[in-house]
Formats: C-alpha cells, structure tokens, sequence
C-alpha cells in the first residue's frame, strides 16, 4: 500500500523539520527570556531585604512588604512601557537588532541595583531595568515564531516559555547560595547586592544574537512591502478585527500577570510571615536564645532574665529568624517554579490537543483553586511542599499560553507591537495588583489574631483570585487558532 507524501509530512515529528539554524534560534531566543525572567525573580526574591536595609527595617515587616510592592508596581510599570517601545521598533527596525538593546538594558541596570542607596534611586533603577524585561517577550516570541517552520511553531514557543522557567529555578539556586553564604557571613557586601551584581550575567547573550542570528524572511518581505504600515499602534487600533484581538488580549494578559505578579510571587512574602508565627520552633532560634542563657549562666523561665538579656535575646534571635524566613522564601520560589516548568509544558500539550481557549479555561480553574488553596493552608513546610509547586505548575502555565497564542493573533507587519501591546498594557493593568493586595490586606486587618498576624493577607491573596474569572469570560470571545497558520 502506498503512502501519500502529504501522509508521510503529516507522520514526520515537529523536531525533524527544524535545521540547524532553526535550532541556532530556538536556543539563543530561550536564554533571552530565560535570563529575563531570571532577573525578574532575583527582585522578587530580594526585593523585600533590599527594601528592609534601605530603609532600616525588618525584610518581614509591614512597611518593608509595603515598599516592596511600590518598587514591585513601579518595574512593572517600566517592564510595560519598555514592551511597547521596544515591541513597535522591533515591527520597524528588527527582532534580533532589538533583542540586543532589550538584554544589555536588563543585565546592566540589575547589576547597578546592588549599588542603591535609598529607596529612590532603587526604585528608579528598578523601573529602568523594567523596560529591558519588558522588551524582551514580544521581539523573542516574534523572531521565534516567524523562523519556525509552522508545524514545529506552537511546541518550540512553548518550550520556549517551559525553558524560562529554568531560569526562575536557576534564580531560586542563587536565592540558596547567597543566602547560605551571607548566613555564614562570607559576602563582601549585603546578600540582596551581590544576588543583583550576579543578575548582569545575561549582558554577554547580545554577543550570540549579533553573531548569529539574522532577521526571518518573513519580516524583511513585509518591510519591503511598505515600510509605512509596519508597526502601525493606528492600523492595530482602527482595524475592527486587530482592535477586538488586542484590547481582550490586553485583558487576558493581565489576568495572568496580577495572578502571577499581585498574587503567586507573594506567597514568598506570605511564607516570610508564616516563620515570624513559626520561628520559635526552629532550631537556629532556639540555638541562638540557648547561647545567651548559657552565658550568663541561667536557666529558661525563670526571674532571672532581665529586660537587659531578653533585649540581647531578640537581638540574636532576630538574625536567627531572618535566615529561616530567607530559607522559606528561597525554597518557595525554587518548587513554585519547579511546577511552572511542568504548567508552561502541560499548557502547550494542552493547547496542541485541545485548541487554545479550552486550555486557557481549564488552567485558569486550577489557578484559582490552588492560589486560594496556597494562601489559606500555607502554614508548615509540608503544606508549603504540597501546595506552592501546584500552584506555580496552574498560575505560570498562562505565560506558556500567551507566547503560542498572542503571536498568531496579528500579521507580521504588526506582530511584535500587537504582542507587545497585549502583554504590556496587561501588564499596567496588573501594576494596580500589588498595591491591590497591600489595600486588601488593609482592609481585612481587623481579622489578625495574637496567635496568627497572616491572617488578613491570606484573605488579600484568596480574594484577589476573582481576576481569574475575567480571563475565563474574556478567552471565549477570541478567536481559535489551532492548526491554523500565522497570519501575513
């Protein structure tokens, strides 16, 4: 029986159309974007301990969580409006020449990070940077998607997303590193700086991007087709069809990134909290009380601890807390991401098999479940292994979704500054988020009991994952684009 040569394309796996260069691309794209998103989680993990120092205050406080989400707000702020810049000169002028500003941006102003001094010029540095981390998805995924050959595409931009999340667990293994290092006091400076010092690493990928890779072909046809129409905000925005896909586009994002951002990332901020109900438990702290007692000779419980040695007491036993609440939150973000490489996989499987809107849906359920789950149960380093890692696989599964569906939404004049404008006013949608949690935390403060202070921030994270439900609605209202091919 004979076999149709459309038979035997069909029957050929995705991996055996690419060729070396596709390859070439697929590699150097992923490192782009695994390098941002490295970098923006050594802020989040740092963020709180930067902010703490600067302003001379306990990184679990209330005012250092506060801080933290301004600075949070103010680099997703930045993060969205280098996106859009770069998104629409990506369209103009080219992905790959505009991946090497995006990167550069990114690894330098992290590095100049470690130098801050207050708050302000942290903040400042922080929303510079944003506008390199920002840049950076729209041209990767764009440049990704264009190269690809169209039955590869939809798996080589999910495993694009999955192989950033090597970079978040990359980031939570220097989170470990340092944070033992600075516990055993071998750092020259603060941990928090030499974890951002070690965040200007990425610089060196724009040696790659300048050597090897050239603009698709695709791009080049469309620029020469008529320089004027491409990367056109009027076109995206006057077009009826281009305006529906990026204004609930623009929303679809930005239920993923508050999910992520405003919600999920603070669960290290959460398990900081939980250690402050906890800490007495630990070993280091009991250690640490043992040893003044033991030298002034006195026992536990008994009148001979005076205001003067309890006061030493905390002081010691305060250094001891911190370095577990730091080993909670390290251990936080590395099994969070550890089950976000396994959602961005499990969300492109899905998106293959079951068409984009059906997966959207179905991950969005599990994000509000097992978010809501998180806040509420966290309380112990079990419940902490059982429930952040599904958390993380359902709430970062969405950024596996955006990179393989928002690029098959625009044609290739306009692809990058319809991704870009997709993801990034999302993103200053989902800039309120943080702030939204520091107001509801306010707001359910009445509900903190002597024995338990988390309280009104676990009800802050449970409510806030009503944004889910727009994301739900909005998904049905898009277009489904499995098996279909990128517009032109």
């Amino acid at each position: 029986m004979s076999v149709s040569p459309n038979s035997e394309k069909l029957s050929v796996p995705w991996y055996r159309e690419m060729n070396a260069y596709h390859w070439i691309v697929f590699v150097v794209c992923s490192l782009g974007w695994a390098f941002d998103c490295l970098d923006q989680h050594l802020f989040t993990y740092v963020r709180a301990a930067a902010l703490g120092e600067l302003i001379k205050v306990d990184s679990a406080s209330d005012r250092a969580i506060l801080y933290a989400t301004i600075a949070t707000s103010i680099m997703m702020i930045g993060w969205a409006t280098g996106g859009i810049i770069f998104g629409i000169i990506g369209d103009k002028f080219g992905r790959a020449r505009t991946m090497v500003y995006t990167i550069l941006i990114y690894s330098v102003l992290t590095g100049l990070s470690a130098f801050s001094v207050t708050i302000y010029d942290f903040m400042i540095i922080r929303f510079l940077a944003g506008i390199g981390i920002g840049g950076q998805f729209a041209v990767g995924a764009s440049l990704l998607a264009e190269s690809m050959p169209s039955k590869a595409r939809p798996y080589v931009l999910g495993i694009m997303q999955v192989l950033s999340a090597v970079g978040n667990i990359g980031a939570a293994l220097v989170a470990m590193f340092f944070t033992e290092m600075e516990a055993m006091q071998l750092l020259p400076m603060s941990g928090w700086r030499c974890i951002f010092l070690f965040g200007s690493i990425p610089a060196i990928l724009a040696y790659f991007i300048v050597r090897y890779l050239h603009e698709p072909e695709s791009w080049k046809k469309s620029v020469e087709h008529g320089r004027k129409n491409v990367g056109s905000v009027r076109e995206l925005f006057t077009e009826p069809t281009l305006r529906k896909h990026v204004i609930l586009g623009m929303i679809l994002a930005a239920t993923g990134v508050i999910g992520a951002w405003g919600i999920g990332l603070f669960s290290l901020e959460l398990s900081r909290k939980v250690v402050e109900n906890v800490a007495t438990q630990s070993v280091e702290y009991k250690q640490a009380r043992q040893s003044i007692l033991d030298k002034y000779n006195i026992k536990e419980n008994t009148d001979a601890i005076t205001p003067e040695i309890q006061s030493e007491i905390n002081t010691v036993t305060k250094a001891s807390t911190k370095t577990v609440a730091d080993r909670w939150a390290a251990r936080n973000l590395l099994i969070y991401n550890v089950g976000a490489m396994a959602g961005m996989y499990g969300f492109t499987l899905g998106a293959v098999y079951w068409g984009r809107r059906m997966t959207f849906t179905v991950f969005m359920i599990g994000c509000i479940l097992f978010t809501s789950a998180t806040f509420l149960f966290m309380n112990s380093p079990l419940t902490q292994l059982l429930l952040v890692p599904p958390m993380g696989f359902f709430l970062m599964s969405m950024f596996g979704g955006y990179t393989i569906y928002f690029p098959e939404l625009f044609p290739t004049r306009l692809r990058s500054t319809g991704v870009s404008f997709c993801y990034n006013v999302g993103r200053y949608i989902a800039a309120c988020g943080p702030l939204a949690l520091g107001g509801l935390t306010a707001l359910f403060s009445g509900f903190a009991t002597p024995e338990d202070s988390t309280i009104p921030f676990r009800y802050a994270g449970v409510t806030m994952c009503s944004v889910f439900i727009f994301g739900i609605i909005v998904i049905w209202f898009l277009p489904e684009t499995k098996g279909k091919p990128l517009p032109e």
